[in-house]
């Protein structure tokens, strides 16, 4: 079927311009960003039908003991790539090549306060993830799988269950010091740490996480042994995500937790000057031996997309993000001695790139008004204008759902895996409209509200489904992001609102139960389905993956048909860095640098110990 929706076309450029910057309040912006082969310029179709088997060439092999290399075998040829950057021969040895010294200079989000219990957000995740710790982490950098998460120790060192996931153990590293600065004055690290903040965070931001925990014990002050009310597999994954450790000198006081960062971590923080900057220095008595590599980190606000080029021109920035390929090209034009580009798709599930109904509203109870509106947008031509075509095959562009893709499936996928009514038909959707009751003398007015996606949605996906289907008129709402937050917290939104999720979860349980179980604590739709309690239980508690896998496509054929939320397409991410910057890699699933990838910093260096600048 042919689509009329140029009628309202914008460009990806007018599309994007007030595009909402981070989720603050309830989580952060996710960037995501990595991938395998050298751009082919001259390949038909969107580009990630050419890089859909990138995740096949990710996780690539260590090397040990030796010599160092030879200095042509140091940093990754500068270029743009397309999939996975391959680690280079010094990469693959850190612990011969790596050197010391040096300030790493980067682009931040002004964190709003210290305390992570109280907002979910990749602003104050960006501090903490250097002054402290978790007690499992992802596997991140040069030698990690680019799509997938791969669970390493932090401040566990092992970690077991002796009953199919319902008791967890963790054995914690002994001799840990905290930072040698008032009032943790460099003591030990210890069990009541732990305990104390799983407390901190189920009275606040990751209920969700741990609310299932029955019973918190200490054996010792180096074991903690958690029991959880069912078997859940992928909670050493969970803790992973985002639950940094906070020692009880800071859980006991409020006032200081918001104001000060501090733990076991490689940096210690030295200055916040909020709205401007944060810098940090080289923790001295940090636990992992020869870490961190680089003197200081110095942190700068800024969202400013032409300022945050010019600051990778000029060296103050070792990162950049583009919006698109065009941009991504000049970039390279400008930095072409020592740039390193990653094209890839995104491998996280949704965040901000679609909308939802509020179930409590009856006339959402009827699914054909939900299938209708989705039938009628034209996710194609969405993809064209948004996202320059990014995801164009003959199946038609995936619309990024919140179950990430590599979970799932071994390739990114097509339009297939999202069913039959994220196909664009708006001859079928006026059929439906009309059989609910509605006309085009008499269509159903509703209002969508968001700060997010500003421009996406007034200026493509609102007109084009009016367009398309006159039964409906949906009217616009510009909204700040507090109310947004609010709105969505509080459920207190009547018809439809941009969609808004989270952080990256590093289970497909953290991405699933908080937002769709009947009694998730991130329920904003108000989602009452026994059917989809019952799976995301099934889920929870199944050991076997394959098995694993099949209840997930059950779930992900359920949401996709039931429509609580629609979604779209979402452009590749193109990631930048400059390729002095050793062991650094974005990754498809945590993120590039700003905002859940920058705990890389501890075993980051700097190619002969500083950035060398421009003439």
């Amino acid at each position: 079927m042919e689509s009329n929706y140029w009628k309202s076309r914008v460009s990806r450029r007018t599309a994007l311009r007030g595009t909402g910057l981070g989720l603050a309040g309830l989580a952060g912006a996710a960037l995501i960003g990595c991938g395998g082969k050298k751009t082919d310029t001259g390949a038909a179709g969107g580009d990630a039908s050419r890089i859909q088997d990138a995740q096949k060439e990710g996780g690539q092999q260590a090397d040990t003991g030796g010599t160092a290399v030879p200095k042509d075998q140091v940093r990754v040829k500068p270029g743009l790539y397309e999939g996975a950057v391959p680690a280079s021969a010094a990469e693959r040895n850190p612990k011969v090549n790596a050197k010391y010294g040096g300030t790493l200079k980067m682009r931040y989000l002004d964190p709003p306060r210290m305390d992570l219990s109280r907002t979910l957000s990749c602003t104050i995740y960006m501090t903490q993830a250097l002054v402290t710790n978790k007690l499992t982490r992802a596997k991140l950098g040069a030698l990690a799988d680019p799509f997938n998460i791969e669970i390493e120790p932090d401040l566990a060192e092992k970690w077991e269950s002796p009953d199919k996931g319902q008791t967890w153990t963790f054995s914690l590293r002994k001799g840990v010091k905290t930072h040698n600065v008032a009032p943790l004055n460099g003591r030990e690290f210890n069990a009541e740490d732990v305990v104390q903040s799983i407390k901190l965070y189920l009275a606040g931001s990751q209920k969700d996480v741990f609310s299932d925990i029955t019973k918190t014990e200490t054996p010792d002050k180096y074991t903690v042994k958690v029991t959880l009310s069912g078997p859940k597999n992928d909670f050493p994954k969970e803790v992973a995500a985002w639950s940094y450790l906070y020692m009880k000198e800071l859980i006991d006081n409020e006032t200081l937790r918001q104001e000060k960062a501090m733990g076991t971590g490689p940096f210690i923080q030295k200055e916040w000057t909020k709205k401007q900057r944060s810098v940090f220095t080289k923790n001295p008595d940090y636990f992992e031996n020869g870490l961190p590599y680089v003197d200081q980190v110095e942190m700068y606000v800024q969202d400013d997309a032409n300022a945050a080029r010019a600051g990778f021109k000029t060296d103050n920035y070792f990162d950049y993000s583009a919006p698109d390929k065009k941009t991504f090209a000049d970039a390279f034009t400008e930095n072409n001695d020592d740039m390193v580009g990653q094209t890839a798709p995104v491998s996280r599930g949704a965040n901000v790139n679609g909308w939802q109904y509020q179930m409590k509203n009856p006339i959402f109870k009827d699914e054909r008004i939900r299938r209708a509106l989705s039938l009628a947008f034209d996710r194609k031509d969405f993809d064209l204008a948004n996202n320059g075509g990014d995801n164009q095959n003959p199946e038609g562009p995936f619309s990024q759902s919140p179950m990430p893709w590599s979970f799932m499936y071994d390739k990114y996928p097509t339009a297939k895996v999202n069913g039959p009514w994220y196909q664009f038909n708006a001859a079928e959707a006026s059929k439906m409209m009309q059989a609910a009751g509605y006309t085009t003398a008499k269509p159903l007015t509703m209002e969508l509200a968001s700060f997010y996606n500003k421009n996406q949605f007034s200026g493509i996906v609102i007109p084009s489904i009016n367009n398309n289907l006159k039964e409906v008129k949906i009217t616009w709402k510009d909204l700040d992001n507090p109310t947004h937050v609010t709105l969505m917290s509080d459920r207190n939104y009547k018809e439809l609102i941009g969609f808004l999720w989270g952080p990256p979860g590093y289970s497909m349980d953290q991405w699933l139960s908080p937002f769709y179980h009947s009694k998730g604590s991130l329920n904003y739709g108000s989602i009452e389905d026994p059917a989809l309690d019952a799976l995301l239980l099934k889920q929870r508690a199944e050991p076997n993956l394959a098995a694993q896998k099949e209840i997930w496509n059950q779930i992900n054929t359920l949401i996709h048909d039931k429509v609580y939320q629609a979604w779209w397409p979402v452009a590749l991410q193109r990631n930048a860095y400059h390729n002095y910057v050793l062991n650094y890699r974005g990754h498809g699933l945590a993120g590039p640098w700003t905002c859940y990838a920058n705990d890389q910093a501890r075993s980051v260096w700097l190619d002969e110990g500083t950035n060398p600048g421009r003439a």
